[in-house]
């Protein structure tokens, strides 16, 4: 199955579900000392199946997006020397990257607020804890 993540520009990445959901528990961890409740949720979506796990960037705050694209980055540093043989998160974290680097302007579209409580799996994955979020 494909997970569909919708970019500030309308665009998006379509990748397999294994490999979304393991680009977003690394994005989400790469950011927990940032922004921990955009992290839980990331990690928390990273959990869970088909087109659940989609969302559209747009639906973030612009802090939050910037977050997001900061994750990207730092994750993608954290796989930079591994060589093009990779599994299917990394390449999902390399998509994500170019297509920071290559995506336009932010289409003006009413797109629905991303609720950061919409968590499902409570299992203590991030750093801050439930508590202090």
């Amino acid at each position: 199955m494909t997970a569909i993540i919708t970019l500030d520009d309308n665009n998006s990445v379509h990748a397999s579900n294994l490999g979304v959901a393991g680009a977003l528990e690394q994005i989400g961890l790469a950011i927990s000392d940032v922004d921990p409740r955009l992290a839980r949720w990331l990690i928390d979506k990273s959990n869970r199946s088909g087109f659940t796990m989609e969302f559209d960037l747009r639906g973030l705050s612009d802090d939050r997006r910037a977050a997001f694209w900061l994750g990207v980055d730092r994750a993608n540093e954290k796989f930079r020397d591994i060589g093009p043989d990779v599994g299917p998160s990394v390449y999902v974290i390399r998509l994500f990257h170019e297509k920071r680097d290559l995506h336009g302007k932010a289409v003006d579209k009413q797109v629905s607020p991303i609720d950061l409580d919409d968590i499902w799996f409570d299992d203590n994955t991030n750093t801050a804890g439930p508590t202090a979020l």
